[in-house]
C-alpha cells in the first residue's frame, strides 16, 4: 500500500459546510473499481482540505493519476464542492507503507 497527498482549495461556501466525513464519502463514491483506493484521510481548514490517499496498485495508470482521477471526478460530480479545485498536484514521492 502507498500514500499520496494533495490539496483542495475551498470554493463557494454554500448553506452547509463540507465536513471531513462528507468529503471522504464523496471521494469514496467517486472511486472506480481498479483504481486501487483503500482508504482516504481528509483534514479540512478554512481555506480548503488536505487529502491523503492510501492506494494499492491500480489496474491502470499510476498511483498519482488514480488519485487525480478520483479527485477530479469528485469535484465534477459533487454539488457540495462547487467551486473547489485541486490546488496542489498529488505528490510525486509515494511513500510505501508495507513491503509486500
Amino acid at each position: 500500500m502507498y500514500i499520496t497527498v494533495g490539496r483542495l482549495v475551498r470554493g463557494m461556501v454554500g448553506p452547509e459546510q463540507v465536513t471531513p466525513d462528507k468529503l471522504v464519502e464523496l471521494l469514496r463514491k467517486a472511486a472506480r473499481p481498479g483504481e486501487g483506493l483503500e482508504h482516504v484521510y481528509v483534514e479540512i481548514d478554512p481555506l480548503g482540505a488536505d487529502l491523503v490517499f492510501f492506494l494499492g496498485p491500480p489496474k491502470s495508470g499510476d498511483l498519482d493519476s488514480a488519485a487525480r482521477r478520483i479527485t477530479s471526478r469528485c469535484l465534477r460530480d459533487a454539488p457540495e464542492l462547487r467551486g473547489w479545485r485541486l490546488a496542489a498536484q498529488f505528490s510525486d514521492d509515494r511513500l510505501p507503507l508495507l513491503e509486500e
